[in-house]
């Protein structure tokens, strides 16, 4: 007789609420909040005073296209959560994690989520399914265990734990459109504050999302790429990155307010730097297990690759990323050229899987889809159905 079959869902980044720890007021999540509060999702940093910033917590999985009225994602996840339920899943556990916090603490919440679910359902089938920055926090996890990414070991202490693993569009070496968004924010509607240049500077995850050392690339205006050096936080302080910048609305000139973001870069960057290295580390000793592994990724669709750095000894941190810009600045560069290839959010340098999840019993399926559809269309379904109930996946390498 077949085992019953659990699920755990692990969402992506913007993939959980976040509502205030002392009203519990949904703040990320509320339709009226987002587009027309003035709540701000910063995060408090120690030795900093950082304006509206609220201790929120993670609350429920976003999974309704009616609690952001479509704004961020198309149905959200309930394409997916409805799929697996109607293929015959038992129970499904999403995991609500806060996706601006240190990768770590959602490593720790997904350790306990799979407790709870082995004491929950001791005879039965244990699958993961995760999307995007939920996928990579997974990863980890599969390799690591919970173990902190300064004396990590691998030990494959995640991957036993789990019978089938399904990974989607994931930033394995994280993307530049990161760095843009610390630089330059995202506006929602008439909410000015939710999601500034401060917010996301002061979210802990920013600095695991940007790209490793060598990859973290802009273009000078001759289309010659450089690295920024954003591994070396004196970088963040001397260029003005970050919460160095004048978008972040932060006196420069209070040396004690200085030193606690240099304090915060440095001990986020060096994690970062850490984190990535253990991921993209050769495998040591194969697991004694191989579990079914299957990687959805997009391709096809335009993606931010690298920005314009217009070095001008007076201003050294001008980054050009939308058409405006290159109009405002008069460039004559094709504001194209910030573009490559990928899935429209992760570029595909960074979908690539790292070479341990190669040698492990991992199905890579590459289809022209966008960050979420890659997980949410018919022909993933589709994928998802033959892996989960019949252990094989029947490819079309023309999608």
């Amino acid at each position: 007789m077949q085992k019953k079959q659990i699920a755990i869902f692990v969402p992506g980044y913007y993939g959980t609420t976040l509502q205030d720890e002392k009203s519990g007021k949904l703040i990320w999540g509320d339709t009226k909040e987002v587009l027309f509060g003035r709540k701000t999702l910063a995060l408090p940093i120690d030795g900093i005073f950082v304006p509206g910033a609220s201790q929120l917590k993670p609350h429920s999985l976003i999974n309704d296209k009616k609690i952001l009225g479509g704004l961020i994602r198309e149905d959200a996840y309930d394409k997916t959560i409805s799929h697996l339920k109607r293929i015959g899943i038992q129970s499904i556990y999403p995991l609500a994690w806060d996706w601006r916090r240190d990768p770590y603490k959602g490593i720790i919440a997904l350790n306990e989520l799979v407790i709870k679910c082995k004491r929950l359902h001791p005879d039965s089938s244990l699958i993961l399914v995760s999307h995007s920055f939920g996928s990579l926090i997974t990863s980890y996890y599969l390799r690591f265990g919970v173990q902190d990414f300064d004396n990590a070991i691998e030990n494959w202490e995640g991957l036993n734990h789990f019978d089938k693993i399904i990974l989607s569009a994931t930033p394995f070496r994280g993307l530049m459109a990161m760095f843009r968004n610390m630089h330059y924010g995202i506006k929602f509607g008439l909410n000015q504050n939710m999601q500034t240049p401060l917010a996301f500077s002061s979210f802990e995850s920013s600095y695991y999302l940007l790209p490793p050392p060598g990859l973290d690339l802009v273009q000078d205006e001759n289309g010659k790429l450089h690295s920024l050096e954003l591994h070396n936080p004196m970088v963040w302080k001397k260029n003005r990155y970050g919460l160095f910048h004048e978008n972040c609305g932060l006196t420069i000139e209070n040396e004690i307010e200085n030193e606690a973001r240099m304090k915060f870069i440095d001990f986020h960057i060096t994690r970062a730097r850490q984190f990535h290295q253990l991921l993209d580390a050769p495998i040591g000793l194969k697991p004694k297990i191989l579990k079914p592994i299957l990687y959805l990724s997009g391709h096809g669709q335009k993606t931010v690759h690298h920005g314009v750095w217009l070095k001008k000894k007076e201003l050294e941190n001008i980054f050009l990323y939308y058409p405006k810009h290159f109009k405002k600045w008069k460039i004559k560069i094709d504001p194209n050229n910030v573009y490559g290839d990928g899935d429209s959010t992760i570029p595909d340098f960074s979908l690539e899987l790292p070479s341990f999840l190669k040698e492990l019993n991992t199905t890579e399926i590459r289809q022209k889809k966008t960050h979420l559809n890659v997980l949410q269309s018919i022909e993933s379904q589709s994928y998802i159905t033959d892996f989960l109930l019949f252990s094989h996946v029947a490819r079309n390498d023309s999608l």
